[in-house]
């Protein structure tokens, strides 16, 4: 084979139209293994938005997860993204234990900031059969947020936070929300 040929088929080999997902899917990893979430979830967002891919929509969630632990106290909005991904790929692939369990622990964990998230955790509880190994461990974890997220000190630690988290969010505000007649600078 001529060396000219050989370099078309493989520089269309790596434009083919299924390479560029896995490329970026693979930066990806390739970031979140690094340490670097930000970078690899922007790689898993494009993939899973692009494809409906659930492999990808899992670590754009989890990737997503990691920045708002990273953001604690602050994290609630990227929890709420990390979310969004987690479901889209439990429901894209609903036999992946992996994507439900994701999720559930996500929903738990951020329970301080979403009043909906315990409630959606026992509504996946209730969806999963009594017989699913997952069952019982899934039970006593909700059983244990909900208590704990009743208690006195649950209900005054979300108080205190209410301060920083509003600072922290008009402190992220564009320039121009934060002037008082509104127009830009």
């Amino acid at each position: 084979m001529r060396p000219t040929l050989l370099a078309l088929l493989v520089g269309s080999a790596l434009t083919a139209p299924g390479a560029e997902p896995e490329r970026s899917f693979a930066a990806g990893q390739s970031y979140y293994f690094d340490a670097e979430f930000r970078k690899a979830a922007v790689h898993f967002e494009t993939v899973c938005n692009a494809g409906h891919n659930p492999e990808a929509c899992y670590w754009a969630g989890i990737s997503t997860e990691r920045l708002a632990d990273i953001a604690t106290p602050f994290g609630c909005k990227l929890n709420t993204k990390a979310r969004a991904y987690l479901k889209e790929a439990a429901t894209l692939a609903p036999a992946r234990p992996l994507y439900r369990e994701a999720l559930f622990d996500l929903l738990l964990d951020s329970a301080d900031c979403s009043g909906s998230a315990l409630r959606e955790a026992g509504a996946m509880l209730s969806a999963t059969p009594e017989t699913d190994p997952e069952y019982s461990h899934m039970l006593r974890r909700l059983q244990i947020e909900r208590r704990l997220n009743a208690s006195g000190e649950a209900r005054l630690g979300r108080t205190f936070l209410l301060i920083p988290r509003a600072a922290y969010r008009a402190a992220t505000l564009p320039k121009h929300a934060n002037n008082s007649a509104g127009k830009p600078e």
